[in-house]
């Protein structure tokens, strides 16, 4: 009895130590400063992507070897006045691959991915875009239609013919109008890498959130307006669109088919179809 009373008492003591010295007896402390520890910069509150970071939203914290993390920054000058290509959250260590220098990267060349070009339609009919739904930022699939006519030179008959075709897959919507993709690229990051002999990774290498415009509710527009949309596609989706989109509405049209969030699959086997697959009308 003696033995467990002197224990209890003993405990009570300690814990009275503890709290005269902060609650934790410097365990913080020690566990920071072990060798290899290292002074890094984090944030002291969230940073949302394409925001401005400035001195006051850094703050130098001492983090044990185990804990540091690849691409960390430890000066502040490296951080200071440049804006965020991801989320911060407050307390995350500052990593370079999550900032940039910003160089007025909103405008349309900075959100083109690598190896592919912008290309600009001017849409007759909302419809032909889901109601003129769709958003920067969305991918879709490019559907063509068209119809042609042959005349037999013997029988003087003509021939019609009904075609439509995927001609594009999983491509992204870089504006509707004047409301651009929101993404900001890390020009560091692509320089860090060709200066190391990499190759740079284009716009499509960062992702976030600075839009040059504000998209407003119906600013759509309606079947008397035309809209105008811009992709990202490769330079032979570029042709094969264009051409569907020179020739007149009533010979050949296109629609724009938007993908559910994150299916990235492609259609293989069959692309094209015609009046008989329709109706199912071929002789098996």
């Amino acid at each position: 009895m003696l033995a467990a009373l002197f224990g209890v008492l003993s405990a009570g003591l300690m814990f009275a130590f503890l709290n005269s010295r902060g609650g934790d007896g410097g365990l913080n402390e020690s566990l920071s400063s072990g060798d290899g520890a290292e002074s890094v910069l984090v944030v002291t509150r969230n940073v949302a992507v394409g925001e401005k970071i400035v001195s006051d939203m850094v703050t130098s914290r001492t983090v044990p070897v185990g804990g540091l993390l690849e691409g960390r920054l430890n000066k502040s000058e490296d951080i200071v006045g440049k804006v965020a290509t991801a989320p911060l959250f407050a307390g995350e260590q500052v990593l370079a691959a999550k900032i940039t220098t910003f160089e007025n990267q909103t405008t349309l060349a900075y959100k083109v991915p690598d190896g592919m070009r912008a290309l600009g339609l001017q849409v007759p009919h909302e419809a032909w875009i889901n109601g003129g739904l769709v958003q920067p930022g969305d991918r879709v699939d490019v559907l063509a239609i068209s119809i042609t006519s042959q005349v037999d030179p013997l029988t003087g008959q003509e021939k019609v013919t009904i075609l439509s075709g995927i001609i594009a897959q999983d491509v992204e919507v870089l504006a509707v109008k004047q409301t651009l993709v929101r993404r900001i690229p890390n020009l560091d990051e692509q320089a860090r890498r060709a200066a190391a002999g990499g190759a740079t990774t284009g716009a499509a290498a960062s992702s976030g959130s600075v839009a040059s415009t504000a998209l407003k509710e119906g600013d759509m527009g309606t079947y008397e307006t035309a809209i105008s949309i811009t992709l990202a596609v490769t330079p032979e989706q570029a042709a094969k669109i264009a051409i569907i989109d020179i020739i007149k509405d009533d010979q050949a049209q296109y629609r724009i088919m938007t993908r559910q969030k994150g299916d990235a699959t492609k259609l293989t086997g069959q692309v094209t179809w015609n009046v008989e697959d329709v109706f199912d009308t071929k002789k098996k």
